[in-house]
C-alpha cells in the first residue's frame, strides 16, 4: 500500500506542476485562439488527473488510519488535513466541471441542468458544511485552515445551482462562469503548489502558526482579484449589451 501511495503521489505532483504552467497560458493568450484551447485542455486533463489522484490519497490514507486504530478522536489534526484535501478536490472537481459544462452550453447554460449537476452542487455545500462541523466539533490545531476555506463549496454550490436553474440571467453569463471557474480551480492549484510543492523543491517549512499563510495566501490574494475582474467583466458585457447594433 505504501508503494501505491507514493506511486500515487508523484502522479499528483507532476500533472500539478503541468496543470500550474498550463493554467497561466489561457489568462494571456488571445482568448477562443488556439493556443488558448489547447492549454486549456491540457490543464484539464491534469486537474482531473490531480483530482483523482488526491481523492485516492484521501481513501488510501484515510482506511490505513482506521486499519490501525487512529480516529478522528485520537489525532483531530491529521483527520482534520485528510478531510480538507479531500473537500478540496471535490469541490475543485465540481468547479472545473461546470467551467467547462458553461463552454458546451453556451447559449442556454440551464441546458446543463440535470441530476448530476445538482446532485454535484449539493456535494459541494454538503462537503463545507461537513467540514465546518469537524472543526468546530473536534477543534484541532489546524482548525483556522478549515473554517477559512469552508465558504468555498456552499458559494459556487449555491452559483451553480442558480445557473442551471434559469435563475441568474445576464448578458456574457457563460463568459463569466467560465472565467469564475477556472480561476477558483487556479487559486486551489497555487494552493497545493504553496503548501506542498515549495517545500518540496526547497525543503523549508514556515515555522509555528505561520504555516498557516501557503494554506489561505493564494486565497487571501485571489478571491478579491477575481471579484474585482469578475466586476469589470460584468459592465463591460452590460455596456455591450446596451450599444445599439
Amino acid at each position: 500500500m505504501d508503494i501505491t501511495l507514493d506511486l500515487n503521489r508523484w502522479i499528483h505532483i507532476v500533472f500539478g506542476f503541468v496543470g500550474l504552467a498550463a493554467f497561466w497560458v489561457p489568462v494571456f493568450a488571445r482568448k477562443g485562439g488556439p493556443l488558448h484551447r489547447s492549454a486549456g485542455k491540457v490543464f484539464r486533463w491534469s486537474a482531473f488527473v490531480v483530482l483523482a489522484a488526491a481523492g485516492f490519497a484521501v481513501i488510501g490514507n484515510g482506511a490505513d488510519a482506521l486499519a490501525r486504530g487512529i480516529t478522528p478522536a485520537d489525532n483531530p489534526e491529521s483527520w482534520g488535513f485528510l478531510l480538507f484535501l479531500g473537500y478540496l478536490a471535490l469541490v475543485t472537481g465540481v468547479i472545473l466541471s461546470h467551467g467547462f459544462g458553461v463552454l458546451k452550453h453556451k447559449r442556454d447554460p440551464t441546458a446543463m441542468d440535470s441530476p448530476y449537476r445538482r446532485v454535484s452542487a449539493w456535494a459541494a455545500i454538503t462537503a463545507s458544511v461537513v467540514l465546518i462541523a469537524y472543526a468546530l466539533y473536534f477543534r484541532p490545531d489546524n482548525m483556522i485552515i478549515l473554517l477559512a476555506l469552508s465558504p468555498l463549496g456552499i458559494g459556487n454550490g449555491r452559483q451553480i445551482l442558480q445557473v442551471v436553474s434559469g435563475k441568474r440571467n445576464e448578458p456574457g453569463l457563460w463568459k463569466l462562469e467560465h472565467l469564475n471557474a477556472m480561476l477558483g480551480c487556479g487559486i486551489a492549484f497555487h494552493t497545493a503548489f504553496a503548501v506542498f510543492g515549495i517545500n518540496r523543491l526547497t525543503d523549508y517549512s514556515l515555522p509555528g502558526m505561520w504555516q498557516v499563510v501557503p494554506w489561505i495566501l493564494p486565497a487571501a490574494i485571489g478571491i478579491p482579484a477575481i471579484s474585482i475582474w469578475m466586476r469589470r467583466e460584468r459592465a463591460r458585457f452590460a455596456r455591450a449589451n446596451t450599444q445599439p447594433a
